[in-house]
């Protein structure tokens, strides 16, 4: 499963010498998640509990973690990645290291999990003498029946128990992985299967129903935990885009769009709005991940923030 190898990959790409890249050539991103950290903060009523939540922590490659330490007297880090958590408490002093808990978990409640062992039971190698159809209809039957909790079930966590609820650019992630799944089964078993899943009726809109409730359980999930009296926030990359060189045959290429969390998966404000009070407009930014040089393309999000409360 891509979630499973997540701990050995993000050192690649999270901790702190990202964080001094990201300085250079991307500076608007990580003011726009303090900023989004500070309106939350600025949110919050008298009276709620010190504690705070970090939702796909990670390594804290972008989430402000000292100022979030220093303003509540526990913090929980959530992610499967432990390493990459630690990593991100060891960078703080002693004083403010204590106050940091790591708790490892699957913040969909299991959907990787579930999903793995729908794909487990299907006849693959059958399938695939059957023609490319039939292993993307037993696909979508797969993603049809995976059970995704709403809301996920974390053993760790307080119900309404935390001042700042912070979900920190993991939504797209938490579908992504375990559709990336579906397609590793498929190019092992049925590589003629894997370009047709676009243009495939049904898997096309079981794949988009499995966002869309993975969406509307994490949503969930942070209206369940947030107190009262607190303030979350919500941010997320939305469209992506592949930038083309600087020099050589593609420099005058388009740069490819591709939007990775569509309206009909969470539409925003939207479907923040039924759950939640919104809190100022939500701040939208521009996210470069990688630099395109004379050799190699680039990599950019359009990223979206909100601070929210509870209706």
């Amino acid at each position: 499963m891509r979630i499973a190898r997540l701990a050995e990959e993000n050192p690649r790409t999270q901790g702190p010498e990202r964080r001094a890249w990201y300085r250079r050539p991307s500076p608007a991103h990580l003011r726009a998640v303090a900023a989004l950290v500070e309106d939350a903060l600025a949110a919050r009523s008298a009276g709620g509990p010190s504690r705070a939540v970090v939702l796909g922590a990670g390594a804290c490659t972008e989430a402000p973690l000292e100022r979030i330490a220093r303003s509540f007297e526990q913090v929980l880090l959530v992610d499967v990645d432990v390493p990459g958590m630690a990593r991100a408490r060891d960078e703080l002093s002693a004083s403010l290291r204590s106050r940091v808990d790591l708790l490892q978990a699957d913040i969909t409640g299991g959907a990787s999990d579930a999903l793995a062992e729908e794909l487990r039971a299907q006849p693959w190698r059958d399938l695939a003498r059957l023609g490319a159809t039939a292993p993307l209809e037993a696909a979508a039957s797969c993603l049809e029946r995976c059970p995704v909790p709403d809301p996920p079930q974390l053993p760790g966590l307080l119900a309404r128990g935390y001042s700042l609820v912070f979900s920190d650019l993991v939504l797209t992630q938490l579908f992504s992985l375990p559709l990336l799944d579906v397609v590793d089964t498929l190019s092992l078993y049925a590589p003629d299967a894997v370009d047709l899943r676009e243009t495939h009726a049904r898997y096309r809109q079981a794949a988009q129903a499995f966002r869309r409730r993975i969406a509307l359980a994490h949503l969930a999930l942070l209206a369940g935990l947030l107190a009262p009296e607190g303030a979350a926030i919500f941010a997320s990359d939305r469209t992506g885009h592949l930038l083309p060189p600087t020099s050589g045959p593609h420099a005058r290429d388009p740069r490819e769009t591709l939007t990775v969390l569509p309206d009909d998966v969470l539409a925003i404000p939207a479907d923040l709005t039924a759950r939640f009070q919104l809190v100022g407009a939500p701040r939208t930014w521009e996210w470069l991940v990688s630099a395109p040089d004379a050799m190699h393309f680039g990599r950019m999000y359009e990223a979206v923030g909100a601070v929210l409360r509870c209706k």
